[in-house]
């Protein structure tokens, strides 16, 4: 009874629900600012440009290590837009109240996984094939890599067919959690929107069987996400880095590529709630919860990192042999080391460093600040990890042939064309994400009104907070 006392009513500032359908799905929504209208026309100018750049890295195509830049980029926006949905599926798993407003911005990330499945395509012509050579060298004598059997259409066709699988499972996530707010839509909109969410919609009004169909669906698509997500990530990653270079053998380099998605999804997550609430008006829905809670996992992520990193470069170290020498000199100690500790500190020694203060943590400008850094400091991760792999052997003969990487390569620089792309196509996921937030709102209505029934802001002793009941 006295502890009960200690706690009181707070005035609740949050908006309701008719205010928030008002502001974000109908008459008054202003879903495309200008500003953010010249924003688009830039992405898909910078679009255009990386789809000239592909073109003309065909146009002038010397060989495999041409290619390395642009499989450096798919790998990072694999790592963002692929991880970014797992912010919604985790947290909602362990029912976390503080992540349903940001939940809408984590998955609107596996839209662009539907760009990813596309720009996939030219990879798959570079990616030597297993048997090549079996006609003149005989069939024992093939590629190395996770396919021992050689089975039909490998590796290429099982590359294409997780990558759409992710990209077919994340749409429907996304669709099936926008949902009830395109029914918010089709009621209260106006215009094409209006007409557009009436059809998407599908004869959604909120009755008891559809909110269990509802939630039954979002739970098998979130599992399924997962675990595709890690397939994907364990193809790609063996396929198109380790495979490509003779010697490498590395059973702990998935899971570092796995983690890397989780941290680079979380820093995603924060950049477009902290724009979302400078340029789209969500500043009474995203608060200083949602930075300071995203914060502990990017954190966490952080550290991970150096641990799986740790993990997989230990082997190496001790190892000692010829392979792995020569593995340690290509990705850490050779062509590219300057690359490798400015990675070391971006995507370790700085992030840690702020986010381990809690004020910085718990602070609306502290998360975003260190997500801008490990975005970066991961896209120069990919770089070092797939420019090095693809200019290591760049003879499919020799490739086929060598068991030790012999003669190190060269640093690998970027040419025009390559920076087209690693403009241009981050640019694309991007865009193709915003196209979605003009129908879908930026910020789940339904999820917001579900916070709302389940908690109250109250007064504990000279502070405020926010009681949360159990929802289920």
């Amino acid at each position: 009874m006295v502890t009960s006392s200690l706690i009181t009513d707070a005035v609740d500032e949050r908006p309701s629900n008719i205010e928030a359908t008002a502001t974000l799905a109908g008459e008054g929504r202003t879903a495309v600012s200008s500003g953010l209208k010249l924003f688009m026309w830039i992405l898909a100018a910078l679009s255009v440009i990386g789809i000239v750049g592909i073109v003309f890295r065909f146009i002038n195509d010397d060989g495999r290590q041409d290619w390395g830049y642009y499989a450096a980029t798919v790998g990072w926006m694999l790592t963002i837009f692929g991880g970014a949905p797992m912010v919604a599926i985790a947290p909602a798993l362990a029912k976390a109240n503080w992540v349903r407003p940001v939940a809408r911005i984590a998955s609107l990330g596996a839209v662009a996984t539907s760009v990813l499945a596309l720009l996939l395509i030219p990879l798959l012509f570079k990616l030597p094939a297993l048997t090549e050579f079996s006609e003149v060298l005989g069939d024992d004598v093939r590629r190395r890599s996770i396919w021992f059997d050689s089975p039909d259409y490998a590796p290429h066709f099982w590359n294409a067919l997780s990558l759409a699988t992710l990209a077919l499972v994340g749409m429907f996530m996304a669709y099936v959690m926008a949902i009830p707010d395109l029914a918010a839509i089709r009621d209260h909109g106006s215009g094409w929107k209006q007409r557009w969410a009436k059809k998407l919609a599908r004869g959604f009004h909120g009755r008891p069987q559809q909110w269990e169909w509802l939630k039954m669906r979002i739970g098998i698509t979130g599992a399924l996400y997962f675990a595709t997500l890690m397939f994907v990530n364990f193809l790609f990653s063996l396929d198109f880095a380790v495979s490509m270079v003779p010697g490498w053998k590395d059973s702990v380099f998935p899971f570092y590529h796995v983690i890397t998605s989780f941290q680079a999804g979380l820093a995603f997550v924060i950049l477009g709630a902290w724009a979302s609430r400078r340029w789209g008006g969500t500043e009474k829905f995203i608060g200083q919860e949602q930075m300071w809670s995203l914060g502990k996992f990017m954190l966490a992520t952080t550290l991970l990192w150096f641990y799986f990193f740790y993990s997989s470069f230990i082997v190496f170290w001790y190892g000692r042999s010829e392979s792995d020498t020569a593995t340690i000199k290509l990705l850490v100690s050779g062509p590219y080391i300057y690359l490798f500790w400015t990675v070391f500190f971006l995507v370790f020694i700085i992030p840690w460093w702020v986010m381990i203060w809690n004020k910085v943590r718990d602070s609306l400008w502290g998360p975003p600040i260190a997500a801008v850094i490990i975005l970066f400091g991961l896209f120069l991760d990919r770089i070092r990890i797939y420019v090095a792999s693809w200019s290591a052997v760049p003879d499919d003969l020799e490739l086929a042939t060598t068991s030790i990487l012999g003669d190190m390569p060269e640093t690998m620089w970027p040419d025009i064309f390559d920076i087209f792309i690693m403009v241009g196509l981050p640019a694309l996921g991007l865009l193709s994400i915003l196209l979605v937030t003009r129908l879908v709102p930026v910020v789940s209505l339904w999820e917001m009104q579900q916070s709302r029934l389940i908690s109250k802001p109250i007064r504990f002793l000279r502070g405020h907070a926010l009681l949360v009941g159990k929802p289920d």
